[in-house]
């Protein structure tokens, strides 16, 4: 039998309720290993140009890998492809929590979904036992709410659950997953594809275990990654206090988004820190099966909101996107729209950027359309950013404009609201500003699920005395703020590197360059699970295989090297604060572009992959 996987993969057709349960070769978990990979192979193989995302032939893949499960740190994600409502792209996201490990335990390597229920219904999983389930009276339920039913329902049952939320049912293109009450899936706009499916949660229990080569090797990850973490840099602010302990280093280096994307520092930032409102909010922390560091951090308080401590508390991301981003400085405000919406399952990130697109079209008076606004929505109101997120889940009035991502809102609200919206591919951009990163302006443009800031290292990891660039072969002049071929390199090499993460489903936090474990460590994660005598040169390729994957999957789609744009604004000069002056270089950042696609053996007219580099990771099959 192998170990760290099951080699079977469930298979639910929603069309005909048909389950199988499909036998896979070690050779295929050899190549694909599990998570991104393993989705964007389904989405290859089974959808063509076509495929609609809210149609039933979309496919959902959830997956974990070959090392989840196995009570490591940082080795529990879970990651869930589809094609993305919001892009039109591949749709891609990760979510840590417990739903990986359970599938794992259940038996299975991987749940696809194909077709759509006939009713709202739910998937329910217990090893052999695999139900779709009816779900009338889940219909419209907060997120919460469904969490407490099967909490009831199961009794004393383990279990893990992934669902879509209200925006999923209602097909907001930018509706998120949550997994259990604390992760979320939220990029790319996934919840509103298993909305689309009739589907509200797959809902998974077992009590099996899973077998792994070498349990000893594997605990005594454990013992180092508890020494580690007490000299750990990073590592350590995320254990005392979660992603909000980065808040004021962000904007003290002039890289917190704020006032739609037009800064990157807001005066009153220390207000949304978490050094700052942890002992008056905090409610304290949860954690990811077998992680040292538990940087899930909760919040509690009753005035002048009521926010519970049940859907954890806003991460960075979100203090910046839904706060200064919005020019709310006000931590329980955050943490208020952060539990709508979880609540509702929306991502935060992309709510944040379109609400901001929509505030900056109301003050400039830019909005010359029939359309009627409810509320006089502008900056700085967090009342009317509650009203906001309400409608867009309900899909009320100006929310379900809204709903329907950035260039429909702008094809309703007029062409002139289109300076203010800032995306990718129609994917709100996150809040690490590109002016002042050139590495995240080459990843918010180039990659396949539109702007993200988890898809490659940022730009410190071009360090000429950093050993971990170093053994990736980057090198270079060493500055953060250089557009020259050594960035471009780093951003390539960094982002094949995060892809292995990806596929792996490993936590960016315990195993990027410079956290806790290290390559070697990596290539011994592999052995100690699968018993497969691996190395760095085989997992590279591996995260490569699934970039390109990715990124065949947009070509057959139409996409191309035209696609690969910024949003103007950022090749505006930031107007004040640490980063004054920055911007995106007009002239130099096609260069950049063009060389990054030499670095990953694409086309450089097209900016897609070469039949030479599909042939020689084995993709030629495509």
């Amino acid at each position: 039998m192998p170990k760290g996987f099951t080699g079977k993969i469930l298979k639910i057709n929603l069309n005909t309720g048909e389950i199988e349960k499909l036998d896979f070769s070690r050779d295929f978990y050899r190549t694909y290993m599990g998570g991104g990979a393993v989705g964007a192979y389904f989405l290859l193989k089974d959808t063509n140009v076509a495929t609609s995302p809210l149609e039933p032939d979309n496919i959902l893949t959830i997956a974990p890998s070959i090392t989840t499960g196995c009570n490591v740190s940082g080795a529990s994600r879970c990651s869930v492809v589809a094609l993305s409502p919001l892009t039109g792209a591949v749709g891609e996201g990760q979510a840590g929590g417990s739903i990986g490990p359970m599938i794992k335990r259940a038996g299975y390597d991987a749940i696809v979904i194909y077709g759509k229920a006939a009713e709202l219904s739910y998937v329910f999983i217990d090893n052999n036992t695999v139900e779709i389930r009816k779900a009338d009276q889940l219909k419209q339920k907060k997120i919460s709410e469904v969490y407490e039913y099967f909490k009831g329902t199961l009794e004393k049952t383990r279990f893990s659950i992934i669902q879509c939320g209200k925006a999923g049912e209602n097909k907001v293109r930018f509706a998120s997953l949550m997994v259990d009450r604390n992760n979320v899936v939220g990029r790319t706009g996934l919840g509103a594809v298993l909305g689309s499916k009739n589907i509200r949660a797959v809902v998974v229990s077992s009590k099996a275990p899973v077998d792994f080569h070498d349990p000893a090797g594997l605990k005594e990850f454990n013992r180092i990654a508890k020494e580690r973490l007490k000299t750990a840099g990073f590592p350590g602010i995320l254990k005392k206090y979660g992603t909000p302990g980065v808040v004021s280093i962000q904007a003290n280096g002039g890289n917190l988004a704020s006032f739609n994307y037009k800064s990157g520092f807001h005066k009153e930032h220390n207000q949304l820190d978490g050094e700052t409102f942890e002992p008056e909010i905090g409610a304290g922390k949860t954690t990811c099966v077998g992680c040292v560091i538990a940087c899930r951090k909760r919040v509690s308080f009753e005035t002048p909101y009521q926010v519970s401590d049940k859907l954890g508390g806003p991460e960075f991301e979100t203090l910046s996107t839904l706060g200064s981003n919005l020019n709310i400085t006000d931590a329980k405000a955050v943490a208020k729209a952060n539990e709508l919406c979880n609540e509702y399952g929306i991502d935060t990130i992309t709510m944040g950027s379109i609400a901001g697109y929509l505030f900056e079209s109301v003050e400039t008076d830019s909005i010359h359309s029939a359309v009627s606004l409810e509320n006089d929505y502008r900056f700085g109101q967090p009342e009317q950013l509650f009203d906001l997120i309400e409608r867009v889940a309900a899909r009320e009035g100006i929310g379900d404009v809204l709903a329907d991502g950035f260039p429909a809102a702008i094809e309703k609200l007029g062409k002139s609201t289109a300076q203010y919206a800032i995306h990718c591919k129609g994917q709100g951009l996150p809040a690490h500003m590109a002016q002042v990163k050139p590495s995240q302006a080459l990843m918010y443009a180039a990659c396949p699920i539109g702007g993200d800031h988890m898809s490659a290292e940022h730009d410190w990891f071009l360090d000429p005395d950093d050993e971990d660039s170093r053994a990736l072969g980057i090198f270079g002049d060493g500055d953060p703020k250089s557009t020259n071929t050594a960035k471009v390199r780093m951003t390539a090499y960094s982002q094949i590197y995060y892809g292995l993460l990806d596929t792996l489903a490993l936590c960016m936090f315990v195993w990027a360059p410079g956290n806790i474990h290290n390559y070697r460590e990596l290539e011994n994660l592999v052995n100690f699970t699968t018993g497969w005598k691996t190395s760095l040169w085989e997992l590279m390729k591996v995260g490569e295989r699934k970039i390109n994957m990715m990124r065949m999957i947009n070509a057959k789609r139409g996409f191309t090297a035209k696609d690969d744009q910024l949003p103007q604004r950022l090749y505006e000069p930031i107007p004040d604060g640490p980063s004054k002056g920055a911007c995106v270089d007009r002239k130099r950042f096609p260069e950049m572009l063009k060389k990054y696609y030499y670095f990953m053996g694409w086309d450089s007219q097209t900016g897609n992959p070469t039949d030479g580099k599909l042939l020689e990771l084995g993709l030629d099959w495509i």
